[in-house]
């Protein structure tokens, strides 16, 4: 039998555990070129930016993957902004609780992290906070 130690506390912040560089698409881009850079970076997650740069939301791969038919000329003609996912951005100061919460009352495995200018810092993932509470 394992003896666990004590859970990890809940105020810690997103600072300790989201990653960084994280790559970006356009709002105004084709799903098509978001699946081509989440094939090549091999990522399932990209930070959506409108056109001054600042985080609008998030696109996951599970997002692209419900546009049956999955054919380039369907992925062409539709753009990330239809289909991204808008949950919100977070702060580094943002606890990883909250984040937690925010992920499971959105649906979503990610959040963008964002300086207090809107600019994109980071992302951390669903992932990124079981690994987090495992080391703890």
């Amino acid at each position: 039998m394992t003896t666990l130690g004590m859970p990890p506390t809940p105020d810690a912040t997103v600072s300790a555990v989201r990653h960084s560089p994280v790559v970006s698409v356009g709002a105004s881009d084709t799903l098509w070129d978001a699946w081509q850079l989440m094939f090549v970076s091999g990522l399932r997650h990209l930070a959506v930016l409108d056109e001054a740069g600042n985080c609008i939301g998030l696109l996951s791969d599970r997002a692209i993957l419900t546009e049956i038919p999955l054919t380039e000329e369907r992925l062409t003609t539709r753009l990330v902004t239809n289909i991204m996912a808008v949950p919100g951005c977070i702060s580094d100061d943002t606890t990883t609780h909250e984040a937690a919460v925010l992920m499971a009352r959105h649906s979503v495995e990610a959040l963008p992290v964002v300086d207090a200018d809107g600019q994109l810092t980071g992302l951390i993932t669903a992932i990124d906070l079981v690994d987090w509470v495992a080391r703890h």
